[in-house]
């Protein structure tokens, strides 16, 4: 007998599966519960005494013997078994059962034991009540767990006969996250992900079967596999592995011929979701050679929740991100501060759908305003009162300060003036400056305008005894206008990647990371700090170059990169410290505190006259004058080699041999938390 798709015995039975589970409601359930209960209860009575009863044996045992019966289904609907779907039952509906079944255990004991205290009879014995307990959560648990597996059942087989195109695919992580990903792939067809095997680098792990797939070895044992599955992906499936691995694994792949995929870092699964639809392309964040930063500091859901936030500069990548984790921490009121529209705009709706996914919360309202504007800035602190402002609006590009200095000292500096002093006069408890690496030994009017802007902050703190601090780290992958979207850009329309120099470097930390720490140091801060992020090794542009180039799924000798020298302001190499500071580490992974002398008395008067002066008429004196106010700051301390320097730039005059400053991080290892470490 010939059967059509939709005859077939397997599809009837599919067919009563899917309208049992579109039906199934409670009370079906509490009518399974009522007879495994009296199933339970008369096996447990054969099982103790060895035969098969008759109902005159069983007067013997009434009314105790139904005390199950009169008890486990009350309990049952308290401990909510009749509220649940049952098709996405996992380990906490296994618990659930487990408590049902010993507080109803429990509470049919104290009935039975009160009812034979009263109408005496057979009392039921240890062993009796031990059996009723096993059989009735392998009847109540086993039932719901049917449901369970009914339904990945019918979900794997539509994915497998009706679930459209989808890759063989190979998973790289055995762990919880690859026996995750490979749940969701094979019942989720729309994912697009055919799971057909497992590689793993854990030797334990070769031969053994997960999620009902064979683990083939680690990634030596690729080229066999993929003959012997002919897979045509590899997913990473290693949230928390380090930039490194990530790479070995990606290049091995590549090699190849296979696509590659992988699944979030554990930063950007903050809500808890992983799935096969969370898979993506490999990005260059994941081979950021460091691992990242996962846990905040204790204090910092105690300096977020139930407060009142303000940050500035809200609609950039650094002054949204921060916007996002802290709407996730619950504060009370969170303001955002940005004179660009579209930016504050966009963040604002996107905080708004975030709250509706449960995934953030409190009142976020969005003040169209520039910093610059000290009335403007009055009214707003005065107004909103909040506990934290942190201050990242600024001019960050080196190019277009060099071409608009008056521009960059009248935001980066008095944009800072103006919220230091709105805070002070609303008596904020704590301010928060972004600072940057080019603040270091600034050979750029960016830089040198944020080194001035950390003096102020420092010096409003002396006079204040608050909490004000400035938080200072090197470049974030995937800033609007940095070398990364630049370069994306070029690869897109074909054209030579434009790298300043061969040997030019620079530290990176994303996004995401960056923000983290922020909040971080944030939660540590003292009056007059200044924490410096630990940024992990400096990269070489044309690594991060070529990195990109195969993450577009070329070889790197594919695409030419055009060198096209130092622009004004630039400096081959970043320092993140200077050569008087002294660092030492905190509580907190990745955040370093540095400590040098107390920025000059007079540096709001000096930074008053060098704004009198920016006003567009003479940017050669401007610079020339904002240069001389970071000597002063500085007392003369360190330089920046000349031929480190872009054309056209002042050049700070050493007192102090130049290369003597160490990174920090290579002295981490060894040092405990507070312990000092010398940086010159």
């Amino acid at each position: 007998m010939r059967y059509s798709v939709a005859t077939r015995p397997i599809d009837v039975v599919d067919h009563v599966l899917r309208l049992g589970q579109q039906h199934l409601r409670g009370r079906h359930l509490a009518a399974f519960d009522v007879v495994a209960i009296v199933f339970a209860t008369y096996a447990a009575l054969a099982i103790r005494y060895e035969r098969i009863l008759s109902p005159a044996d069983l007067q013997a045992f009434m009314p105790m013997a139904l005390a199950p019966l009169a008890v486990r289904p009350f309990v049952n609907i308290r401990a909510g078994m009749y509220r649940r779907d049952w098709r996405f039952a996992s380990v906490g509906e296994l618990v659930q059962v487990l408590v049902a079944a010993v507080l109803g255990s429990l509470a049919a004991l104290a009935l039975a034991v009160g009812v034979w205290l009263v109408f005496r009879g057979t009392l039921l014995g240890p062993s009796f009540w031990a059996i009723e307990f096993v059989l009735s959560v392998g009847l109540i648990g086993g039932g719901r767990f049917l449901i369970r597996a009914a339904s990945d059942w019918r979900r794997r087989r539509y994915a497998e006969l009706g679930g459209g195109q989808r890759i063989r695919t190979l998973l790289f992580g055995a762990g919880q996250a690859g026996a995750v990903i490979a749940r969701s792939a094979m019942i989720e067809p729309k994912a697009g992900v055919r799971p057909v095997g497992f590689l793993d680098d854990d030797p334990s792990l070769t031969g053994k079967s997960v999620m009902g797939l064979p683990v083939f070895g680690g990634i030596r044992a690729l080229r066999q596999t993929i003959a012997a599955t002919e897979a045509q992906m590899l997913l990473i499936t290693m949230p928390t592995a380090s930039g490194p691995a990530i790479r070995a694994v990606m290049e091995a792949a590549l090699a190849e011929g296979l696509d590659v995929r992988t699944v979030p870092p554990i930063h950007e699964l903050m809500d808890g979701s992983i799935d096969a639809y969370r898979a993506r392309r490999v990005k260059l964040d994941d081979l950021l050679g460091r691992p990242l930063a996962t846990e905040h500091a204790p204090a910092v859901e105690e300096l977020i929740r139930d407060k009142k936030i303000l940050i500035t500069g809200a609609g950039g990548s650094i002054g949204s991100e921060l916007a996002r984790q802290v709407h996730s921490l619950h504060p009370a009121r969170l303001v955002l501060v940005d004179r660009a529209e579209s930016p504050l705009y966009t963040v604002l709706r996107e905080l708004e759908v975030r709250e509706l996914h449960g995934r953030g919360s409190g009142k976020v309202e969005a003040h169209l305003a520039n910093v610059v504007s000290r009335a403007r800035m009055q009214r707003l602190i005065g107004q909103t009162a909040p506990d934290v402002i942190l201050h990242a609006a600024a001019y960050k590009h080196v190019p277009m300060m060099e071409e608009h200095p008056s521009e960059g000292v009248q935001v980066n500096v008095a944009g800072t003036m103006s919220m230091l002093d709105a805070a002070l006069a609303a008596d904020v408890p704590q301010f928060i400056f972004v600072s940057t690496d080019k603040a270091v030994e600034p050979s750029s009017m960016m830089g040198a305008t944020k080194r001035i802007a950390e003096a102020l902050v420092a010096d409003a703190a002396r006079r204040s005894g608050r909490a004000y601090a400035s938080v200072r780290f090197g470049n974030v992958l995937g800033s609007a206008g940095s070398v990364v979207p630049i370069f994306l850009g070029q690869l897109e329309r074909g054209e030579a990647l434009t790298v300043t120099d061969p040997e030019m470097t620079r530290y990176f930390m994303t996004i995401p990371e960056a923000s983290w720490l922020i909040l971080d140091a944030a939660a540590m801060a003292q009056r007059d700090d200044l924490f410096v992020l630990d940024m992990g090794a400096p990269v070489r542009i044309l690594d991060l170059a070529h990195d990109l180039i195969r993450l577009s799924g070329r070889a790197p000798e594919s695409v030419s990169v055009e060198f096209t020298g130092l622009r004004p302001g630039e400096k081959l190499h970043e320092q993140l410290f200077y050569g008087h500071e002294t660092v030492a580490t905190t509580g907190v992974n990745k955040v370093l505190r540095a400590t040098a002398g107390p920025p000059p008395h007079d540096i709001g008067i000096r930074a008053l006259a060098l704004l009198s002066g920016a006003l567009g008429e003479s940017d050669e004196r401007l610079r020339e004058e904002a240069f001389r106010l970071v000597s002063y700051i500085a007392d003369g301390d360190g330089a920046v080699e000349a031929d480190q320097v872009g054309p056209g730039v002042p050049v700070m005059q050493p007192s102090a041999p130049a290369g003597e400053l160490t990174h920090a991080a290579a002295y981490m290892p060894a040092r405990e938390s507070g312990e000092a470490i010398p940086t010159s």
